[in-house]
C-alpha cells in the first residue's frame, strides 16, 4: 500500500514538472516567463524567496517571487545580483549545486543572515550544455535540499533556460547590414535627429492632499477611548472628535476636591480658635498655603479633564484612517491623530522614484491623471521637491514632489490618486532615449 502512494506521489510531481515546462514554453512575453520562473516553481517545491539573476545585456536581478516589480538600486536586489556573479564566476557552479556561505566573499557572507534563509541551491541557465551560462535561478529556504527535488529542479531550469532564450530578439549581423544598404539616407540622417531637442518628462504615482491641514494632537497623554467622527467627515468649529481615558483623572480630581474641603474646614476651625488662642493664629498661615496647593491641583485636574476631550479647531472634514486602528492605543503628548482640513485647499503630491529622477525647474508643469477621471487632466505647477529620498509604503526610494493644481470649477476630491506627468528641461532625443542605458551603464562601470 506504502509503495502505491509513493508511486502515486512521484507520478504527481512528474506530471506537475512537465506541466510546468509546458506553460514555461507556451509564454510569449519575456516578463511573464521571468514572473512564472520565480513564482509558479514554488507549487512543484517549496522555497522561501527565489531570484531570477541574468548576465546580458547587464548583469541584473530580473525578478524576485512576491514582488511584482523588482527595485534594481534596493541593497536585497544588489546583494542577490553580487552573489549570483560570485557563483557565475565559480567553475563549480556550472551544475546545479547547494550553496553556503563559506562559498562566497567575507563581505558577503557576513550578510548572508541578514538577507538569506540557511540553506540556498543554484541553478545555472544556458542554452546547450556546451553553451556559456546566461543566467540562473537562486532559491532559498529553512530546510536542506533533497537529491531527488535536486533533479526535478533541474530539469524543470533546462525548460527555463531554452524558454527564456527563445523570447530573446535573434538579429543577424547582416540583417543590419542590408537594412542600411536600402534606406541609406535614412541611416545617415538618424544623428542629426538624435540631437533634436524634446522636453523630457517623467511620470510618477501622484494623489490629491489637502494643501495646509490643521493636525489635530494629543494634549495629555493618554488612552484612546473613543472616536465620535467618521473618516473624511465634515466637522465644525468645536466639535468633539476624540475622547481620552479619563477615568484615572476624574477620580484624581474628585479626590483634590475633597482635600480641598478637607483644608478649608481645616481653615474656619483655625480661624474661630485664633480669636481666643494666639498659637492658633500661627497656624492659619499654614492651612490657608493648604488651601491655595490644594486649589491648585483641582485647577490642573480639570484643565487636564477638559484637555481628554479633543475638539476641532475649526470647520473643515476629518482626515484619517480608521478609528478601529486607533480605539485602545496609547497616546503621548503632541501624537498627530488626524488632521482637519478645508476641502477646498488641495494640491498634488507625487513620489519619484530615485531611478526616474530628472532636471527640471522649481516650477516645472505638471498634469495628473486621476485613476477615476483619466480623460480629464488637471494642470498643475510644482513648487516644492525634497533634497533626499524617502522611503514609500511600498519600499521604493522616492523623492517626494508637491504642485498646486489649476482647476476651474470644482477641486477633486483629498485622497483621489492617479499618475503624474513632470515637464523637465530640454534635452536632445538621443538623452531622452538612451537616459536609463547609460545610467545602468555607468553603476555597472562603478563610474
Amino acid at each position: 500500500m506504502m509503495q502505491s502512494e509513493e508511486h502515486l506521489r512521484q507520478l504527481q510531481g512528474m506530471a506537475l514538472l512537465l506541466q510546468l515546462q509546458r506553460m514555461a514554453r507556451n509564454r510569449d512575453e519575456l516578463g511573464a516567463l521571468e514572473f512564472s520562473i520565480v513564482n509558479e516553481t514554488h507549487s512543484l517545491v517549496s522555497y522561501r524567496q527565489a531570484a531570477l539573476w541574468v548576465k546580458q545585456p547587464l548583469s541584473r536581478i530580473a525578478s524576485v517571487s512576491g514582488v511584482a516589480e523588482c527595485e534594481t538600486n534596493a541593497p536585497y536586489v544588489v546583494w542577490l545580483r553580487r552573489v549570483a556573479e560570485t557563483l557565475y564566476r565559480d567553475d563549480a557552479s556550472s551544475t546545479p549545486r547547494t550553496v553556503f556561505p563559506n562559498n562566497l566573499s567575507v563581505e558577503l557572507a557576513a550578510e548572508w543572515s541578514e538577507w538569506s534563509a540557511e540553506f540556498c541551491l543554484w541553478l545555472p541557465f544556458r542554452q546547450m550544455i556546451n553553451k556559456p551560462i546566461f543566467g540562473g535561478l537562486l532559491l532559498f529556504r529553512e530546510t536542506a535540499w533533497l537529491d531527488a527535488e535536486i533533479r526535478l529542479l533541474t530539469e524543470l531550469s533546462e525548460a527555463y533556460a531554452h524558454a527564456w532564450y527563445g523570447l530573446q530578439p535573434q538579429k543577424h549581423w547582416w540583417e543590419w547590414r542590408s537594412l542600411v544598404g536600402k534606406n541609406r539616407q535614412w541611416f545617415w540622417g538618424l544623428p542629426l535627429l538624435l540631437l533634436l531637442p524634446i522636453h523630457q518628462t517623467v511620470l510618477a504615482p501622484a494623489a490629491v492632499i489637502a494643501s495646509d491641514p490643521t493636525l489635530v494632537r494629543a494634549q495629555v497623554d493618554g488612552v484612546v477611548e473613543t472616536f465620535h467622527i467618521e473618516p473624511n467627515q465634515p466637522v465644525t468649529a468645536g466639535q468633539l472628535l476624540v475622547t481620552l481615558e479619563n477615568t484615572d483623572l476624574a477620580n484624581r480630581l474628585e479626590i483634590a476636591r475633597k482635600a480641598l474641603v478637607v483644608a478649608e474646614t481645616e481653615y474656619r476651625s483655625a480661624a474661630q480658635m485664633a480669636v481666643l488662642e494666639n498659637k492658633s493664629k500661627i497656624d492659619l498661615n499654614v492651612l490657608k498655603g493648604k488651601i491655595d496647593q490644594h486649589l491648585a491641583d483641582v485647577a490642573y485636574m480639570e484643565d487636564q479633564l477638559i484637555r481628554s476631550e479633543i475638539k476641532a479647531p475649526h470647520a473643515g472634514i476629518a482626515i484619517f484612517t480608521d478609528a478601529q486602528d486607533w480605539l485602545g492605543k496609547p497616546v503621548t503628548i503632541g501624537e498627530k491623530i488626524l488632521q482637519i482640513a478645508d476641502p477646498d485647499q488641495v494640491e498634488m503630491q507625487m513620489h519619484l522614484p530615485v531611478a526616474d529622477l530628472i532636471n527640471f525647474d522649481q516650477d516645472a508643469e505638471t498634469v495628473l491623471y486621476l485613476n477615476s477621471d483619466p480623460q480629464h487632466p488637471l494642470e498643475g505647477q510644482l513648487y516644492y521637491a525634497s533634497y533626499e529620498p524617502e522611503m514609500t509604503p511600498d519600499n521604493i526610494q522616492a523623492y517626494r514632489l508637491k504642485a498646486r493644481l489649476h482647476y476651474q470649477q470644482h477641486p477633486p476630491r483629498i485622497g483621489l490618486t492617479g499618475t503624474a506627468k513632470i515637464h523637465g528641461q530640454r534635452v536632445t532625443l538621443f538623452y531622452y532615449m538612451f537616459r536609463r542605458p547609460l545610467a545602468a551603464v555607468r553603476q555597472w562601470l562603478g563610474m
